[in-house]
């Protein structure tokens, strides 16, 4: 049985929401969806691609099949979305295309390489590894990490988004979790032992 999700709507006029406007199509309706889901969808898929250029391209283009979707929907369909989920199969498609098309989809380059954060010392090398260590997790473990603790989605959106069983992305994220977990403390303890150099005396 598929969940229901109360969504807090981002954008509201007059009472109503984003996704009552854009069932009325509103002729300012998508271009504030665009506005108010845009910076998530960048992050997850900069998150899943670690590359920062390509990132906007897959949002683009995410954005541009949602829009035409909006387009060729009735009215009912619209209203009963749940509007972010939605935008985040959407996106997650997108992104899965990428890396069937990709000869590179198993060889992701560091986070740090590609989309610099402005994090101060120490918390961006902090940050940095645990980016970099959610890149060696299973494509799904990633997905399920990444849509759970970097963008906040509770279970039940995140099942929407993937088509996933709730159980089996709970599943997934605690998995990840415990993997990035084992890889992180490997992380400390490998730079932990590292030979200091000798002082002369």
């Amino acid at each position: 049985m598929q969940t229901e999700i109360t969504i807090a709507k981002k954008s509201t006029r007059g009472g109503r929401s984003l996704g009552e406007r854009l069932a009325d199509r509103d002729p300012d309706a998508p271009g504030e969806m665009i506005e108010a889901y845009y910076p998530e969808l960048y992050a997850f898929t900069g998150a899943m691609l670690r590359d920062c250029v390509l990132a906007e391209d897959v949002v683009h283009d995410a954005l541009v099949s949602a829009l035409e979707a909006l387009g060729r929907y009735r009215k009912e369909r619209i209203e009963n979305l749940a509007l972010r989920a939605w935008l985040y199969r959407i996106t997650l498609n997108k992104t899965r295309d990428h890396f069937r098309r990709s000869s590179r989809r198993k060889e992701l380059p560091l986070y740090e390489e590609t989309c610099p954060t402005a994090e101060p010392e120490p918390d961006r090398a902090r940050i940095m590894d645990a980016l970099n260590a959610l890149a060696r997790l299973s494509e799904k473990q990633r997905i399920a990490v990444t849509l759970r603790y970097l963008q906040d989605l509770p279970y039940a959106e995140i099942a929407l988004a993937t088509g996933w069983p709730e159980n089996t992305a709970k599943t997934l994220v605690r998995r990840g979790m415990d993997s990035l977990r084992k890889s992180l403390a490997a992380a400390e303890s490998s730079a932990g032992t590292a030979p200091k150099k000798e002082t002369a005396t």
